[in-house]
């Protein structure tokens, strides 16, 4: 399923933002985001942005999101629609949903 993983982080003054990018075995990547500027929560059900910047002590002992934003990459390096939102990118997913995305993601043929 799972063949690698790319980590990032972005932060400066007022703004920080997360992403993951999963890499699929058939060629597929998922990239989950969250904070400042994207569609997530805080861990407190709060848009990102609204309270500030976390302090390091945060960063490294509580969790930072309850949801993200996904987005499904094809082999080619296009975006692949959400049937239920007909949109390239689908916000506030928890991550119960996240694991089913996936896991469809994974099951989709290779069509480079």
């Amino acid at each position: 399923m799972i063949k690698g993983i790319t980590i990032r982080s972005d932060d400066h003054e007022n703004f920080f933002k997360r992403s993951v990018l999963l890499f699929l075995s058939n060629g597929y990547k998922i990239s989950a985001i969250y904070g400042t500027g994207a569609y997530s929560q805080t861990i407190n059900k709060d848009r990102h942005g609204k309270s500030g910047l976390p302090s390091t002590e945060e960063y490294m002992n509580t969790p930072e999101a309850s949801s993200v934003e996904v987005a499904i990459i094809d082999p080619k390096g296009d975006f692949v629609p959400f049937k239920e939102h007909n949109e390239d990118v689908r916000g506030n997913t928890d991550f119960e949903t996240l694991l089913k995305i996936a896991a469809w993601a994974d099951g989709l043929p290779y069509n480079a």
